[in-house]
C-alpha cells in the first residue's frame, strides 16, 4: 500500500526528475495542467478563503488595468499573481522529503488517558519545513484531532508531536493518521497529502472499585511453610532473565555482570495463599452492562492479586486454566478480557478443582458478587 501511494504521488508530482520519463507519463500540456489544478489523491491543493479573495481582487485590478492602461495597476496585478504562484512553489518545497511515522501506545485501558505520538523527519538538506499539521484520530472518537508543528523543523531535523485521547470502551481501537496539511507560506493555498497510517491496539477493561475480604480475615493467610512459587519472601527460589515490569531491587548484579545480561532473583512466596479466578461468560447469566462490569472487575482483581503475589491461575469458561507468573502473562490475560464476548453457547468448562477458587455472579442492579469457594467474599462498589 505504501509503494502504491508513493507511485501515485510521483505520478502527480511534475517536479520529480523522472516525471516525464517512461511511456506511461502524461506528455500533453492540457491534461498535465488540469492534473495540477485538480489533482487526485494522495495530494490535493485548494484555495483558502484568503486565496479566493486574492483571485477576486486580482480580477478586479486586471479589469481596471486593461481599461485604464495604467502601468501601476499592471504591476500590482503581476505582484498578486506572482505571490499566488510563489505560494504554490514554496508549499511544494515545504513537503519535499518530509517523512513521518505514527507510534501508538502499547497498552490502553478504557477510561484512562493514553499518549500517542507522530515522529517527523525533514530529509531536505537546505530548506526547513514550517507550518504543517497532522490530522489524527481514533475509532472510538470520529472527530479528528490536529497536531501542529509549532516551530520550524530544520533541514535534517526531527521532532515528536504528542497527543492524548481517552478510549471509551474495551476492545480493539484503531489509532490512525489520515492526512498532513499546510497553508505555508501566505495562507492562500491549503495543500493536503494523504497519509493513511493506522495501528490497531487492544483496549483493556477499565479499573473498577470493589471489596474483597476472604473469610473475613483480610488478604493475608500465613503459614510456616515457604512455597515453591515466585513471591515476596526471603528464600531465594531461582534466577531468571529480566523482564519488563520487574522491580529494580530484585536485580542480581553479580550474576548480571557475569552473563552481561540483566538477571533478577525470584523469591519463594511465604505462607501467602494463591487464588484461582474463574470467569463464566454465559449470556444467560449476564446482561450487556453487567458483562462489561464483570470484565472490569476480573481485570482489577487479577491485577491487584498479581502485584500482591497471590494470583495463581485464571480460567475462562471452556478454556484451559492459564498460569499467571510474569507481568507478560498478566497482560495476555488483559488482552483476552479486551476481546471477551458473551457466549450464547455454554462451553461446558469446569472450574479448577481445589481451594481458593474465585467466581463471579450478578447481584442485581448491575452489581457483581465475588465468591470464594462458594462463599460470599466481596462485591463491587458503586
Amino acid at each position: 500500500m505504501a509503494d502504491a501511494n508513493a507511485e501515485l504521488r510521483q505520478w502527480h508530482d511534475w517536479t520529480d526528475p523522472d516525471f516525464f520519463a517512461g511511456e506511461q507519463r502524461e506528455k500533453r500540456l492540457l491534461p498535465l495542467l488540469m492534473r495540477q489544478i485538480i489533482p487526485r489523491a494522495p495530494q490535493r491543493t485548494r484555495l483558502t478563503v484568503t486565496g479566493w479573495f486574492l483571485i477576486i481582487v486580482a480580477m478586479g485590478i486586471g479589469t481596471a488595468a486593461y481599461n485604464t492602461a495604467s502601468n501601476i495597476l499592471f504591476m500590482t496585478l503581476s505582484l498578486l499573481l506572482s505571490s499566488l504562484v510563489l505560494s504554490g512553489i514554496l508549499s511544494q518545497i515545504n513537503f519535499r522529503k518530509l517523512g513521518w511515522k505514527l507510534r501508538a501506545p502499547k497498552h490502553l485501558r478504557a477510561g484512562e488517558v493514553a499518549l500517542a505520538e507522530v515522529e517527523v523527519e525533514n530529509g531536505k538538506r537546505l530548506f526547513p519545513t514550517l507550518c504543517i499539521r497532522f490530522r489524527v484520530g481514533t475509532s472510538s472518537d470520529e472527530r479528528p484531532t490536529f497536531l501542529h508543528l509549532m516551530h520550524e523543523l530544520a533541514a535534517g531535523g526531527r521532532a515528536r508531536l504528542e497527543w492524548t485521547f481517552v478510549p471509551a470502551r474495551r476492545g480493539r481501537c484503531a489509532v490512525r493518521l489520515s492526512g498532513v496539511e499546510s497553508q505555508f507560506p501566505f495562507g492562500f493555498l491549503r495543500k493536503t497529502l494523504g497519509a493513511d497510517s493506522e495501528e490497531s491496539v487492544l483496549v483493556w477493561p477499565e479499573r473498577l472499585e470493589y471489596e474483597f475480604h476472604p473469610g473475613g480475615s483480610g488478604w493475608r493467610h500465613r503459614s510456616e511453610v515457604s512455597r515453591s512459587k515466585p513471591g515476596q519472601g526471603s528464600d531465594l527460589l531461582n534466577l531468571r532473565p529480566y523482564q519488563r515490569g520487574d522491580a529494580p531491587r530484585t536485580i542480581h548484579w553479580k550474576a548480571s555482570a557475569r552473563t552481561r545480561k540483566l538477571v533478577v532473583r525470584q523469591f519463594a512466596q511465604e505462607g501467602m495463599t494463591g487464588y484461582h479466578l474463574f470467569i463464566d461468560p454465559d449470556a444467560s447469566c449476564w446482561s450487556a452492562g453487567e458483562f462489561e462490569r464483570l470484565c472490569s472487575l476480573a481485570g482489577s482483581l487479577a491485577e491487584d492479586l498479581f502485584h500482591a503475589g497471590r494470583l495463581e491461575t485464571v480460567q475462562i469458561d471452556g478454556r484451559t486454566p492459564f498460569a499467571v507468573k510474569t507481568i507478560r502473562d498478566l497482560h495476555e490475560f488483559f488482552d483476552s478480557l479486551a476481546l471477551l464476548e458473551r457466549s450464547t453457547v455454554h462451553c461446558g468448562g469446569e472450574p479448577r478443582a481445589g481451594s481458593n477458587l474465585v467466581a463471579f455472579k450478578p447481584d442485581g442492579d448491575g452489581g457483581i458478587t465475588l465468591y470464594l469457594d462458594h462463599e460470599r467474599a466481596g462485591q463491587t462498589i458503586g
